[in-house]
């Protein structure tokens, strides 16, 4: 979308007209040289006439020589409102060039000045120049016209990928830090142009970031596919962050909850395989007529009594000594069938036996209060949680500052998409 440069009367320019000249001469502030005044008045008499297209040749031959202070500035007042009048952006880059070198703009305007000069240097690809700009515009205190995501993207067009999202990260920082938030599409922007690295933690990075920002089932979905390609989880991890993904609404497919059964069921987590299934069932997801239903959920629901009926209801129940594995495996199961206390004293005791895996254990014990709503408690475990699990723990815990949060008022609507010069 092309913005266009102010009206004469919004860029408040200053006419030289001869008959102004007696009140001039009253007048306090800066005043034009004779010499100055001589070649502008041919200018604007050919401006306000019949043929404004007579008036650039002049007008080029005043910017052409040497000015500075009201000279300058006035001369590229001038060539500005010709430029506007006549549509060319040259000429009205070059207004705005001289208004600012000149040293006489007003500092109410300079951040405006500014912007448009990135934007002119933007569109003909001068990316450096447009980052000269545009991050004078910024520094002046500019945010009009949605303009960041373009002093970012100069960084990326020069193949600067650290610095631009370096830039994106102070951007958001200072718009957060400001009464408006920052607008979910810078987000997206950002986690875009992270993914474009190809480096997957600085993906997984911007779409954490993301997530926390702006958490809803996509936002947190993407988090956990980033946090997938950077490690190579198992069987049991896998579970896991199946598990953080139904709890902040990112399964989203019947694939999602096929796999998710389908992990549930090799373990043989009965109540996790219904709980998941009856879930997409539910939202529409998994259809009646699914080949899901009759290949998982059925067979499941038949085991679940026997199943219940067999569990130790306590850690000193398992037969013999229960190895550290053991002990989290039936935390699984009880887990499943949401018996939260009972999945914790599982967790707790298969911590408390030799060899025992301490980043299963806290993740365990981190979800099963998280599940049960002791946030507190979940915190403090998944606080414990080091290694390849940190990531997802971590999530837990953005998601669990989240839920724990007072209801925040609506973020502002996301400005207009980025602008490019006027034609």
């Amino acid at each position: 979308m092309a913005v266009a440069l102010a009206t004469v009367s919004a860029l408040a320019l200053t006419a030289v007209p001869q008959e102004a000249e007696a009140a001039k001469k009253k007048a306090k502030g800066p005043k034009n040289s004779k010499e100055f005044t001589a070649v502008i008045v041919p200018v604007q008499k050919a401006m306000e006439g019949e043929d404004p297209a007579s008036a650039k040749p002049l007008m080029e031959s005043v910017l052409a020589q040497t000015w500075t202070g009201f000279d300058q500035f006035v001369a590229g007042q001038f060539a500005v409102n010709l430029g506007v009048k006549l549509k060319d952006q040259g000429l009205q880059e070059k207004g705005l060039t001289a208004m600012v070198s000149s040293g006489m703009a007003p500092a109410e305007q300079l951040p405006a000045f500014n912007f448009y000069l990135g934007n002119f240097a933007f569109g003909d690809e001068r990316w450096s120049e447009a980052e000269h700009y545009f991050h004078a515009a910024y520094d002046l205190g500019y945010r009009g016209n949605n303009f960041e995501p373009l002093l970012a993207e100069t960084y990326f067009k020069r193949n600067m990928p650290a610095e631009g999202l370096a830039k994106w990260d102070q951007i958001i920082k200072d718009a957060n830090a400001s009464q408006t938030k920052a607008p979910e599409t810078w987000y997206r922007l950002a986690r875009d142009r992270a993914l474009a690295t190809g480096d997957m933690g600085t993906y997984a990075t911007w779409a954490a970031k993301w997530a926390a920002a702006y958490p809803s089932g996509d936002s947190w979905g993407d988090a956990v596919s980033a946090t997938r390609r950077t490690l190579k989880a198992d069987s049991t991890q896998n579970l896991e962050l199946l598990r953080f993904m139904k709890t902040t609404g990112a399964l989203k497919t019947s694939n999602d909850y096929k796999e998710y059964a389908e992990e549930a069921q090799r373990k043989n987590l009965f109540g996790e395989v219904v709980s998941v299934l009856e879930e997409g069932q539910q939202n529409g997801t998994v259809g009646a007529s699914h080949p899901l239903i009759a290949e998982l959920l059925v067979p499941a629901r038949r085991e679940v009594s026997a199943d219940k009926a067999s569990l130790p209801a306590q850690p000193s129940g398992v037969r013999g000594s229960g190895s550290s594995s053991v002990m989290m495996n039936f935390a699984d199961v009880w887990l499943g069938y949401k018996d939260f206390d009972k999945a914790v004293a599982f967790y707790e005791a298969g911590l408390a036996k030799p060899s025992a895996d301490m980043n299963r254990g806290y993740m365990g014990i981190g979800t099963a209060h998280a599940y049960a709503g002791n946030y507190a408690a979940a915190k403090q475990a998944f606080s414990k949680v080091s290694g390849a699990r940190a990531p997802l723990a971590g999530m837990w815990q953005t998601w669990i500052g989240q839920q724990m949060a007072p209801a925040a008022p609506a973020a502002a609507p996301a400005p207009a998409a980025p602008v490019e010069p006027a034609s």
